[in-house]
């Protein structure tokens, strides 16, 4: 039953990853097709831009040549309709003429431009155009103004349109617009992956406390029988009913998965120095070969559940007891004061290591790299440490010389403070 559960969870979420790659890949597909079409549109705006400018710079000399307003006035009006920028100068870089409702300067009176000493222009509107003008040549190549006998008359001057800009800071807009959607996308998939690994957990969790309470009140009457029949203090008695409380701390434990588990102050010396003991218990079994000890302690105070972080500090000794060659090696627990309080927890191994290419996908629901197991005890492993103590879970140090898993619990708010923000993952 459990294993069916398992299996078609984890199938479920491997599908639905597959599906987030899709849904991204097609999100930047997207982007890349729109980025890419808009730069293009605006190359084309920008050479429309160019091609009418040298189309008016073939008619400008009309400005010039003109003997009265009057002549010169379907010039000025397409010169005023026209998007693209333009400053018309004579020879002397004189300005005589441009599109004042794009520009945005009036034009003043010809006399005026003419009686101004363009060695020194005073004038302050033609300071203005004269800046313009040199901002536009450093973009765009200026376009000379010949009569039809060929002698220049002046130089035709112009900018990019507003089209034009607007067009060019589209992709970047796009980008920002798609970046956002991006994190948004992202969020969201990850708040519905943790959807569904907390249904995960919480399922298994309510299945397996469910599947143990059966046979384990059968076992607490069969011991109850034989209790009565051989006495208490029965070897073989002792040792049932102690594993009978083992069976017992286990279903506590998945009874907490799923819900919020209550923290105390608690002795984290303790609860390592009972995960130790228990694992010496069976040491025998391994044939003498595992040697498991403790270094050092901890003396600031941390909010703790005993039943789930000796869960986590088990399934660390018993992945690196699975993980030393031949079944021989050391397994060390040590215990430090964090840096700035709490408390920091260290279990290293001499085993083989873990893969470079697997190394971030072992707190996966699912994964595992055992022919046999279902992949979930570092994956609740990690939920234990950041989601119910507020702590972090990392692979400090691996190789072939073995590896170091390092948990940081915080430290206890104070008794009559505040309770202090706890690390987020």
């Amino acid at each position: 039953m459990l294993n069916r559960i398992a299996n078609a969870t984890i199938g479920q979420m491997r599908r639905q990853v597959l599906f987030n790659i899709y849904l991204l890949l097609g999100s930047v597909s997207i982007v890349v097709a729109t980025t890419v079409f808009t730069i293009r549109v605006s190359r084309s705006v920008e050479r429309q831009a160019y091609l009418t400018t040298k189309l008016l710079a073939g008619v400008a000399s009309g400005l010039f040549l003109a003997e009265s307003l009057e002549d010169i006035q379907p010039i000025i009006e397409i010169v005023n309709e026209n998007e693209v920028p333009i400053v018309l100068t004579d020879n002397g870089g004189r300005p005589i003429m441009w599109n004042e409702p794009v520009i945005g300067i009036p034009l003043p009176d010809y006399q005026i431009l003419l009686r101004e000493n363009m060695s020194n222009p005073r004038n302050p509107i033609i300071q203005e155009v004269l800046t313009l003008t040199a901002g536009y040549d450093q973009e765009q190549e200026p376009f000379a103004v010949f009569d039809p006998e060929g002698k220049r008359l002046g130089t035709l001057h112009y900018g990019r349109s507003a089209l034009s800009q607007r067009l060019r800071i589209m992709p970047y807009l796009e980008l920002m617009v798609m970046a956002l959607f991006f994190l948004i996308i992202l969020w969201a998939l990850q708040s519905k992956k943790d959807a569904q690994q907390q249904a995960l957990f919480a399922g298994m969790a309510k299945e397996t406390a469910h599947q143990l309470g059966t046979p384990l009140t059968s076992l607490m009457g069969w011991v109850a029988l034989m209790e009565d029949k051989v006495g208490k203090h029965d070897e073989v008695v002792v040792e049932m009913n102690r594993d009978i409380d083992r069976l017992s701390k286990i279903s506590a434990r998945f009874s907490q998965i799923g819900s919020t588990p209550q923290l105390e102050r608690g002795d984290l010396n303790m609860v390592v120095d009972s995960a130790i003991q228990y694992f010496r218990r069976r040491l025998p079994h391994l044939g003498g070969r595992v040697n498991l000890h403790r270094e050092g302690a901890v003396t600031g105070s941390v909010l703790l559940n005993e039943d789930l972080l000796g869960w986590v500090l088990e399934n660390l000794i018993k992945n690196g007891i699975d993980a030393l060659i031949e079944g021989k090696g050391t397994i060390t627990v040590k215990l430090q004061d964090g840096a700035d309080g709490g408390a920091v927890l260290l279990v290293s191994d001499t085993g083989r290591g873990i893969p470079l290419r697997v190394g971030r996908r072992i707190f996966e629901p699912g994964f595992t790299t055992k022919k046999r197991g279902w992949g979930m005890g570092l994956a609740l492993v990690k939920r234990i440490v950041s989601q119910y103590h507020g702590g972090r879970i990392l692979v400090a140090e691996t190789g072939s010389h073995g590896t170091t898993f390092q948990v940081t619990l915080p430290p206890a708010p104070p008794e009559d403070g505040p309770p202090q923000r706890p690390f987020t993952t």
